[in-house]
C-alpha cells in the first residue's frame, strides 16, 4: 500500500467538485515523449451527491483511445477517483504519467454560468472559428457541427427541431478528426463547443464539449481528440 499512496496522492490532490452536469477536466498530463496524453475528469454527477471520476488515455498519433476507466459511488470524487486508479488496470496505464507535470491550456472556455445550457453549443450547420496560440503566434482552429443520422433513446428531450449530430474539427487547414457515425455516447448529442486545448510540442489535446439531455436540462460530456500536428 505504501508504493500506491503517492500515486494516489498526485491524482486527488487535483480532483475538485464540480457542476451537476459540466464534470471538470481536472487533470492533462503528456508522456514525456507527448506519444499518449492523460486526461482525468473528476466530481459530483447530476448533483445527487455521488461521486463520478473518468480516466482517459489517448495515442496522440492515431487517436486512439488506449485506456478508458469510468467508476460513480456514493461518495466524495477524490474517494471515487482513488478507488479507480487502484484497479490494477488502470493503475498500470497511468502510473508512467504520475511524475509528469499538468498541462497549462492554451485555451480554455469561460462560461457565463456554472450550469451548462444548450445556447452553450453550436448545431448542425453551425461552424466555430477559435485562434489558439498553440506555439508562438495564434493559430485557427476550426469547429463544424455535422448532422448525423443517429438512433436517440429519447428524442422528446432534445431542443425543438434539433436532431443527433457529430464534429468535424480542423487545426490550422489539418483535419484532425470527423465523425463519420455517432458513438451510442453521443447517440443524442446535438451541440458542440470547443472547451480547452493542451499542447506539447507537436501533439495536442482538444477537448470539446457534447451538449446531451440529461437529468434537467443539458450535461456537457467531455469528447477528446488527441492529435499530432503537421
Amino acid at each position: 500500500m505504501r508504493r500506491l499512496l503517492p500515486l494516489l496522492l498526485a491524482f486527488s490532490l487535483t480532483s475538485l467538485a464540480g457542476a451537476n452536469e459540466r464534470l471538470p477536466v481536472t487533470q492533462v498530463r503528456f508522456s514525456t515523449d507527448g506519444s499518449q496524453v492523460m486526461t482525468v475528469v473528476s466530481g459530483d454527477r447530476d448533483g445527487s451527491g455521488f461521486g463520478h471520476a473518468q480516466v482517459t488515455v489517448l495515442d496522440t498519433q492515431s487517436g486512439r483511445t488506449v485506456h478508458q476507466a469510468t467508476r460513480t459511488a456514493d461518495a466524495g470524487p477524490a474517494s471515487v477517483l482513488n478507488a479507480l486508479l487502484t484497479t490494477p488496470a488502470t493503475r498500470a496505464v497511468v502510473a508512467p504519467f504520475t511524475a509528469r507535470p499538468l498541462s497549462p491550456p492554451r485555451y480554455q472556455r469561460a462560461y457565463p454560468v456554472p450550469y451548462p445550457r444548450w445556447a452553450d453549443g453550436m448545431g448542425a450547420g453551425q461552424t466555430e472559428l477559435t485562434p489558439v496560440r498553440l506555439w508562438t503566434h495564434p493559430v485557427p482552429v476550426r469547429l463544424e457541427v455535422l448532422r448525423l443520422p443517429a438512433r436517440c433513446p429519447y428524442p422528446e428531450m432534445l431542443p425543438p427541431g434539433e436532431r443527433p449530430a457529430g464534429f468535424r474539427l480542423v487545426v490550422n487547414g489539418q483535419e484532425v478528426w470527423r465523425d463519420r457515425a455517432l458513438p451510442p455516447e453521443r447517440a443524442c448529442a446535438t451541440r458542440y463547443r470547443l472547451d480547452r486545448v493542451d499542447v506539447q510540442g507537436n501533439r495536442a489535446l482538444f477537448t470539446l464539449r457534447a451538449l446531451t439531455p440529461g437529468f434537467e436540462g443539458p450535461d456537457a460530456v467531455p469528447v477528446f481528440v488527441a492529435a499530432l500536428l503537421r
